[in-house]
C-alpha cells in the first residue's frame, strides 16, 4: 500500500491531470469558437478557463505541501528536489504509478500547449484582419474628396482631412 504522503500526491496529480485534460478539450472548443467569431461564447470559455486555472493553483499548493512532508520524511532538502529524485526513494509500485502519471501529464500538457499556441495564432490573425479592415475603411473614405467638394472645385488639403485612427492598437 502507498505511504500517506505518496497517496495524497498521486490523488492530487490525478486531479490535475483531469483538469489539464478538460483544459485541452476546452482549448479545442475555443478554436472552433474563434474561427466562428463568437465573441460572447469565447468570453464564457475564457472565464471557465480562469476558474479551472485557479483550481489547479490550489491543487499545486496542496501538492507542494505533500511533497514538503515527504521530503521531511526522507530527510531531503525540499527546495531543490525534483519529482524524479523523490520517486527514486519510493517503492517499486509507487514509482511505477508516479512514472505513469508523469508521462500522462507530459503528454496532456504538450497537447494543451499546442492547442493554445494555435489559438493564439488564430487570435493574432483575427486582430491583424480587424486592423487591416479598419485601416482600409478609414483610409478609403479619407483619401479622396467628396463628390460635392469636387463639384464646387474645392478639394481639402491633406491637413484638413482627418483620420479616425492615427495609431495601431
Amino acid at each position: 500500500m502507498f505511504e500517506k504522503e505518496v497517496a495524497a500526491i498521486i490523488e492530487i496529480l490525478n486531479k490535475e491531470l483531469g483538469y489539464y485534460s478538460d483544459l485541452t478539450a476546452l482549448a479545442k472548443t475555443k478554436r472552433e469558437v474563434i474561427v466562428a467569431g463568437k465573441v460572447a461564447e469565447l468570453d464564457k470559455i475564457v472565464k471557465l478557463e480562469q476558474n479551472m486555472i485557479f483550481d489547479i493553483g490550489q491543487l499545486e499548493k496542496k501538492r507542494e505541501d505533500e511533497v514538503s512532508r515527504l521530503c521531511i520524511r526522507f530527510g531531503v532538502n525540499g527546495q531543490a528536489v525534483t519529482l524524479s529524485q523523490l520517486t527514486q526513494r519510493l517503492s517499486k509500485e509507487e514509482r511505477r504509478v508516479m512514472d505513469v502519471l508523469q508521462q500522462r501529464l507530459k503528454h496532456v500538457l504538450a497537447e494543451l500547449k499546442a492547442a493554445n499556441d494555435l489559438n493564439g495564432e488564430l487570435i493574432k490573425q483575427s486582430l491583424e484582419y480587424i486592423d487591416f479592415s479598419i485601416n482600409m475603411i478609414t483610409s478609403a473614405g479619407m483619401s479622396t474628396s467628396s463628390l460635392y467638394e469636387e463639384m464646387n472645385g474645392k478639394e481639402k488639403t491633406t491637413a484638413e482631412k482627418k483620420r479616425f485612427f492615427d495609431t495601431k492598437v
